[in-house]
């Protein structure tokens, strides 16, 4: 019986992908054009596409509760078999910039909210060197491994898509770690912590590297002179701009949120108000941050790092957790998997599964062990690392929310085609969401880092 309990949110979830495949295939075009001629009511199929979202995000909750499936898989499965249904909002680039961006926007700020700031600065030097050259030898080799992969698989990948898939790739996601995280007992906590800070930085990390490639001419460029580019004075420019003015208005933002707290200490009731209040500051630190030329990712994520939530902001910062999950997350992912094209998705499968698998497994690793490798020598000191905490975190690979909105913001950018790139980038996500998180607890207690 419990067996049966377990597979039914399954089974649900299959008939609900199925039922939405048949009706997107079959009715989908007809549907939409019915909505279309509506004369009294012309948003009718944007409105229908909004009313879709809600229930894809509802079922893909609760068809994965209690299951080591995350909803993010669900939502990019359902978003795939939608893929017609959703095409009102999916065709319209400015729609689908400003849902994703929005949405990636509040989930940057999450993270830095889940990110006590003593703590991250006492680990500062390790989740930098994760963060930062960690990301561009992750991307890099990432790259390599693609279009090595592409020669040997048959697959004409262009050296932009190659290069953009490493840098799009790069970050873990701290949306799908934390909660693999939570019911483990760590025996370190350090361990922890640097799991979660990283996939927080490096997020933003990957944001500022696929941002410096989106400005150069990836057509001409091979993937040694892509990485070579940023070196150069423009670049560094553009990095310092972005990071600069990302930094000030995250600060903003989080003088924005002491306002907030401070007028709430003296009153105990809570307003809807107060709640679009929070919800808005890291919207506005990101319009505020990219309007000066900064990267507004970064603005939205150091809002939230420098924000310390008091016991008379929680009911304020819950609702904003329902938002995150109830509406952000699944947003992106649905529109991730309205984007791609199911026969393509199916053609790209043995490069994509293949560069996903090593990329957890051999990038991954070497990445951590090059990184931080030097800690583990010093594994009884309270700065150092033991070589099964330096294994866990090499497992920890969950690509996730930002890599999406990446691969979006990537297409609604492009003029031309860019063949395999949301292909290949959805099987590293999915696989990634699929193969880690219901084997990183075992992983955990069978390394000795975690009770």
């Amino acid at each position: 019986m419990k067996e049966t309990s377990k597979l039914l949110p399954l089974v649900r979830l299959v008939l609900g992908v199925a039922v939405i495949a048949a009706v997107s295939n079959l009715g989908g075009d007809e549907i939409l054009q019915r909505l279309t001629t509506l004369e009294d009511a012309p948003t009718a199929p944007v409105l229908a596409s909004v009313v879709l979202f809600s229930l894809c995000s509802f079922a893909s909750f609760y068809a994965t509760r209690g299951t080591p499936i995350p909803s993010f898989v669900a939502a990019i499965a359902l978003g795939i078999a939608g893929h017609t249904l959703f095409s009102p909002i999916v065709a319209n680039s400015t729609a689908l910039a400003s849902l994703v961006t929005g949405s990636a926007a509040i989930i940057l700020f999450g993270g830095g909210l889940e990110m006590k700031l003593r703590n991250f600065m006492r680990l500062f030097v390790k989740i930098a060197l994760l963060a930062f050259p960690g990301v561009l030898l992750t991307g890099y080799a990432f790259s390599w491994v693609t279009g090595a992969f592409g020669s040997a698989f048959g697959f004409a990948i262009a050296p932009a898509v190659v290069i953009l898939l490493g840098a799009i790739l790069a970050s873990t996601d701290p949306a799908a770690i934390i909660p693999v995280l939570q019911d483990l007992r760590f025996k370190r906590r350090d361990t922890k912590d640097i799991v979660v800070a990283e996939s927080a930085l490096n997020d933003v990390v990957g944001t500022l590297l696929t941002s410096a490639f989106l400005k150069l001419s990836l057509a001409t460029l091979t993937l040694g002179a892509a990485y070579q580019a940023l070196a150069t004075a423009e670049t560094w420019r553009f990095l310092a701009t972005q990071t600069i003015f990302g930094v000030v208005f995250g600060c903003v933002g989080f003088v924005l949120l002491w306002i907030l707290t401070h007028i709430k200490r003296g009153h105990t009731d809570h307003y809807g108000a107060d709640q679009v209040y929070f919800l808005a500051t890291p919207i506005i630190a990101f319009v505020g941050a990219a309007a000066f030329g900064g990267s507004g990712f970064l603005a939205a994520f150091v809002a939230g790092l420098l924000f310390d939530t008091e016991a008379h902001m929680e009911k304020i910062e819950h609702f904003f957790n329902q938002v995150i999950d109830g509406i952000a997350k699944p947003v992106i992912f649905l529109l991730v998997g309205a984007l791609v094209d199911i026969h393509a998705l199916i053609a790209y499968a043995p490069i994509g599964i293949a560069v996903a698998l090593v990329f957890m497994f051999v990038v991954r690793p070497a990445v951590v062990f090059v990184t931080l490798g030097a800690y583990g020598f010093a594994p009884n000191t309270p700065r150092g690392l033991s070589w099964n905490e330096l294994l866990f975190i090499s497992f920890v690979r969950e690509t996730g929310a930002i890599p999406a909105v990446l691969l979006v913001t990537a297409v609604s950018r492009m003029t031309s085609p860019m063949n395999g790139l949301v292909e290949i980038g959805m099987w590293v996500i999915l696989l990634t969401l699929v193969v880690a998180p219901p084997l990183t607890p075992y992983v955990a207690r069978r390394l000795g880092v975690a009770e």
